[in-house]
C-alpha cells in the first residue's frame, strides 16, 4: 500500500481530503493486521477505570454495547451500519433485536467477510454487508429508521458523510456516532507527526468536541446528546501498541513495508497523548 499520497490539501485552511480507495487500499492491509493484534472488533476499547483488566474483546464489545443503547433500535425497523468492518459489532446487534441490518464498506473484502461471518451466524436473512460509499450510499431517501457510524467518520468527510445518512434516515430517526476527537491543540513540535500519521492511516482532520454540534446542524440533524468518554477508552492506543509490537516480525515479514509504517505510528508516543479523545453522539432526523 503506497501513504505518499494519501491526502490532498484542498484548500489554505489545511483541510484532508482522503480518496475513497485510498481507504481501501488502507484496509486491504490493516484488515489482516488487526486480527492479528487487536481482535474481530475494529474499533477502540472501553475499559471501566484505569484498575479495569479486561481484555481487549470485552472492552471492544463493551463500546459495542454502549452504542446499542444508544441507538435503541427496536424489533421490525431497518438499521444502517455506516463503516460496517467484517461486521462484528453489526452482528453483536442483530443478537439483541430482530430487526433488518445493513452494513457498508469501501473494502470489497471486508463485505464478503462480513456476510460469510453473517451466513456462519444463521442471519443471513436479515444482515447483509454493501461495498459501497458511504459519502454517496446507494439507498433511496427515508430508507432506515435508525444508523450509527462506529469510528468510520474517521476517514471521511464528516460533512458529506453526515449528510448522506441524514438524507437515508426517516424522519424523526436516530442516529448514533462514535468518532476520535482532538480535546486540546496539538503542541506545534508535534503537528508533522500528526499530519504523517493521519497520512498513514487514511485519516482527515481530528474535530473538537465542540465543533460536532455544527457537524450535526449542519447535516440537518438535531443533537440529542454528546458524551465524551475519553477516559474509558484513553488505554486503546497504548495496548494497540503493545500488539503491533508483540506481533511485528510476522506482521513485517507478510506485509512488508506498509505494516512497517503503519507499525511506527501506533508505538510512537504520540498516540499516546492526552490531546487525543472520544465521543459518543446521539443526533435525530427532525420530523
Amino acid at each position: 500500500m503506497s501513504t505518499d499520497h494519501a491526502m490532498e490539501k484542498k484548500d489554505m485552511t489545511d483541510k484532508i481530503d482522503i480518496k475513497p480507495e485510498l481507504v481501501s487500499d488502507f484496509y486491504d492491509v490493516f484488515t489482516h493486521m488487526f486480527l492479528r493484534f487487536w481482535g474481530e472488533n475494529f474499533h477502540y476499547g472501553y475499559w471501566l477505570s484505569d484498575e479495569d483488566e479486561s481484555s481487549v474483546d470485552v472492552a471492544t464489545d463493551r463500546l459495542t454495547d454502549v452504542l446499542i443503547e444508544q441507538l435503541g433500535l427496536r424489533p421490525g425497523q431497518r438499521m444502517l451500519d455506516v463503516g460496517c468492518g467484517i461486521g462484528t459489532p453489526a452482528l453483536r446487534l442483530a443478537g439483541t433485536v430482530e430487526a433488518d441490518i445493513t452494513g457498508v464498506t469501501i473494502n470489497s473484502g471486508q463485505a464478503q467477510e462480513a456476510n460469510a461471518r453473517a451466513a456462519a451466524a444463521g442471519l443471513s436473512h436479515r444482515v447483509r454487508f454493501d461495498h459501497a460509499d458511504a459519502m454517496a450510499l446507494p439507498y433511496p431517501d427515508a430508507s432506515f429508521d435508525v444508523a450509527w457510524a462506529f469510528e468510520s467518520l474517521l476517514h471521511m468527510d464528516r460533512s458529506r458523510a453526515l449528510a448522506e445518512m441524514g438524507r437515508v434516515l426517516r424522519p424523526g430517526g436516530r442516529l448514533v456516532i462514535a468518532d476520535t476527537c482532538q480535546r486540546e491543540p496539538i503542541r506545534p513540535e508535534y503537528q508533522d507527526i500528526l499530519d504523517d500519521a493521519k497520512a498513514k492511516f487514511a485519516i482527515v482532520e481530528l474535530p473538537s468536541i465542540d465543533d460536532y454540534q455544527a457537524l450535526i446542524t449542519g447535516a440537518g440533524l438535531e443533537l440529542d446528546e454528546l458524551l465524551d468518554v475519553s477516559e474509558h477508552t484513553k488505554r486503546t492506543l497504548q495496548i494497540m501498541g503493545e500488539g503491533a509490537s508483540e506481533h511485528r516480525s510476522d506482521l513485517e515479514e507478510q506485509f512488508g513495508d506498509a505494516a512497517r509504517q503503519l507499525i511506527e505510528v501506533l508505538v510512537h508516543p504520540i498516540s499516546a497523548m492526552p490531546e487525543f479523545g472520544y465521543l459518543v453522539a446521539t443526533a435525530r432526523k427532525m420530523p
